[in-house]
């Protein structure tokens, strides 16, 4: 137990030492690593105005760089950038909600080690190309050369200057999103194409309504494309140019009606769909997402007006034989969308889901659903139990207190509407008013055949031609008291 304490203390010790080395961590929180040399440094409720004295960044009378591994400098209000940082090994800095709205030339061109620079939720409005360069490089121009993500989020940006990027070529993760670019203009578009190895485009509620032509021509490696929130109705023309491109978001988008015509083109290369939130999105129709071939993971819900998804949305015809085929789908997400049915042909091999859900729509539950409750709720129980037992029936009236495992438990036989779509609640209705209807109209009808009979109220039949009806008409009958 001693020895324990021992250890406790020395570790503590030694934590508070490092601790008592790093400057910013007197002033700071410090995280370090496991083998205690190098601090994640976070100074968010702190203002500091004078970070960029060298007491902080270099050990006292050497040029050698205290051992900061990423520093969180948000919400210290800096204003603007018009410092040089000094030299540091640091490998993450995070500059978001600093009130920042000018960078002046070369500030960062000390951190060469630098791997990822936050600068969201500021005030940038205009970037000049040189604020992302680095120290002078024979192979390069001025490079930053270990930047690999920036983030630029969440500022005023309306355009890019095209050389923006000329010292930070190798950046593979670049966020624009929530600037009002709008329209992605020519200066725009060749410094996204000058970024050769980029991997992942973020341009979420940026206004925009589509893609130029051949945007996406040159960024061959580009495997995450996020256009979601902005107003586009019509899914550009460059997506059938993606090379390598795996994962694509159009959540919260304009989409009305997916149809074979203007839907999604070849490739093969995407594995993963999110189409949530789109509020107009109404139908997905035959053929519509059959250029996914290779599709593994369709994230749909939240779209308030899908209703209707076409056994072949998914399937691809072959030319050469005439067939189909169905992309390979682990994860399906319909929840909370407008479904009243769902046909078991729009995916290939329900037993080979690893995720699903179909919660929080309006199922009907009636024979043409009879397939979810004996196919698919033990295949669902398998995969999320919980989400299993939570689907509901929410038609005809009579079946909504039932969820799919109930009927699935009780192995219920759902009964069938008719072909005018007569529903169950107005059926009792209807049977007793025509019960009604001929318990009044029997007796009535014997009345005046009686009636007719007796010939009461002057009944006579004018169909009858013979003379003993035409004499009638002049003759009363004898009446019973004169005999």
């Amino acid at each position: 137990m001693k020895i324990l304490i021992f250890l406790a203390a020395a570790l503590v010790g030694s934590t508070l030492a490092d601790s008592d080395k790093l400057p910013f961590c007197k002033i700071c929180k410090c995280h370090f690593t496991n083998d205690d040399e190098q601090a994640d440094v976070t100074c968010t409720t702190n203002i500091i105005y004078n970070i960029f004295d060298d007491y902080y960044w270099k050990i006292n009378g050497t040029n050698e760089s205290y051992a900061y591994a990423s520093i969180n400098f948000q919400n210290n209000q800096f204003g603007d950038l018009t410092y040089i940082f000094p030299q540091s090994n640091l490998t993450y800095l995070n500059l978001a909600n600093n009130d920042i709205n000018k960078i002046a030339d070369s500030v960062f061109q000390n951190l060469q080690n630098m791997n990822t620079l936050i600068l969201s939720y500021n005030d940038l409005e205009i970037l000049h190309p040189d604020a992302f360069k680095g120290v002078y490089q024979e192979t390069r121009l001025l490079p930053l050369r270990s930047l690999k993500e920036l983030r630029l989020d969440h500022n005023k940006l309306h355009t890019l200057n095209q050389d923006i990027f000329e010292h930070t070529t190798d950046i593979e993760i670049l966020d624009l999103s929530y600037n009002p670019i709008v329209t992605i203009d020519q200066h725009t578009l060749a410094a996204i194409d000058s970024l050769a190895y980029l991997k992942e485009l973020y341009l979420q509620y940026t206004e925009i309504t589509t893609l130029p032509d051949n945007m996406l021509h040159t960024p061959k490696f580009l495997e995450v494309l996020d256009l979601s929130g902005n107003p586009i109705s019509k899914l550009p023309a460059t997506l059938q140019q993606v090379h390598k491109l795996t994962s694509l978001y159009l959540n919260n988008t304009n989409f009305d009606n997916l149809t074979e015509e203007n839907g999604f083109p070849e490739m093969p290369t995407v594995k993963v769909l999110h189409l949530c939130r789109n509020q107009y999105l109404s139908h997905l129709k035959k053929h519509s997402l059959s250029g996914l071939i290779n599709l593994e993971e369709l994230h749909m819900s939240d779209n308030i007006a899908l209703s209707h998804i076409d056994p072949l949305a998914m399937a691809m015809i072959r030319n050469h034989t005439g067939g189909a085929i169905w992309p390979p789908i682990k994860k399906l997400h319909i929840n909370n969308n407008k479904l009243a049915y769902l046909d078991s042909d729009i995916i290939a091999r329900w037993d080979g889901l690893t995720h699903l859900d179909i919660r929080a729509n309006p199922w009907t539950c009636e024979c043409e659903n009879q397939w979810l409750i004996e196919d698919l709720v033990p295949i669902y129980l398998k995969i999320d139990e919980e989400s299993a037992k939570q689907v509901q029936c929410a038609a005809p009236i009579e079946m909504e207190r039932f969820s799919f495992y109930e009927l699935y438990e009780k192995k219920s036989h759902m009964r069938c509407l008719d072909m005018y779509g007569a529903r169950p609640e107005n059926d009792a209705m209807m049977l007793v008013g025509i019960l009604a209807g001929v318990l009044i109209a029997i007796p009535m009808l014997l009345f005046l055949a009686f009636a007719y009979q007796k010939r009461w109220f002057g009944f006579c039949n004018p169909c009858d031609k013979s003379p003993a009806a035409y004499s009638r008409r002049f003759y009363d009958k004898t009446p019973h008291e004169d005999f």
